[in-house]
């Protein structure tokens, strides 16, 4: 199945063919989980939108409207459900903070001793600099960076003009190369 189509995929699928979502998921969780924990800044919710975002898919596989442009719809609904933990998660400190219990924090989710030998450092160095650009500019480069979408595709996903896309870019990236330094 690699070497079809994600709408004929999407329509083996509405037809019962479970292996067609098989080989979605197989296509694009790697992806999905990256951009995830890079809209979140940490892992800990990044397998939660996984799992979330492909469910949506199942449910709405239906509804969708095949038109090439599967992975554009597929990382809109990753970045909706980002978005909706990153302002949940906004609300439950806000009610923690004005409540005035003094709750531990949560463990920190830092990667496991064999993941950090692995690391480079580089890549985590660039990672927390992604995590430091405004939302709109880190989501962008995401999509652009590890994702490797076109202009179209990223404006697309973020519903928003096309110049906007190459101005957030162009701003993450001179950002991203003064913190460098």
């Amino acid at each position: 199945m690699p070497s079809l189509a994600d709408d004929d995929l999407v329509q083996m699928y509405r037809e019962g063919d479970v292996d067609a979502f098989d080989a979605l998921f197989d296509r694009y969780h790697v992806a999905i989980y990256n951009f995830a924990r890079t809209m979140l800044g940490h892992s800990d919710g990044a397998e939660d939108v996984l799992q979330e975002v492909f469910l949506a898919v199942a449910r709405a596989a239906r509804a969708y409207d095949a038109r090439g442009r599967f992975r554009a719809w597929l990382f809109r609904l990753a970045r909706n459900h980002c978005l909706n933990r990153l302002q949940s998660d906004r609300l439950r400190r806000r009610v923690i903070a004005e409540s005035g219990l003094d709750l531990a924090d949560a463990p920190s989710g830092e990667p496991s001793p064999a993941e950090q030998v692995d690391r480079d450092e580089r890549l985590a160095l660039l990672r927390q600099l992604i995590g430091e650009l405004p939302e709109r500019q880190r989501e962008a480069l995401a999509l652009y960076a590890f994702e490797e979408m076109s202009y179209q595709e990223i404006a697309d996903v973020l519903g928003i003009p096309l110049n906007t896309v190459r101005t957030l870019i162009h701003r993450a990236r001179a950002a991203l190369a003064q913190r460098f330094e």
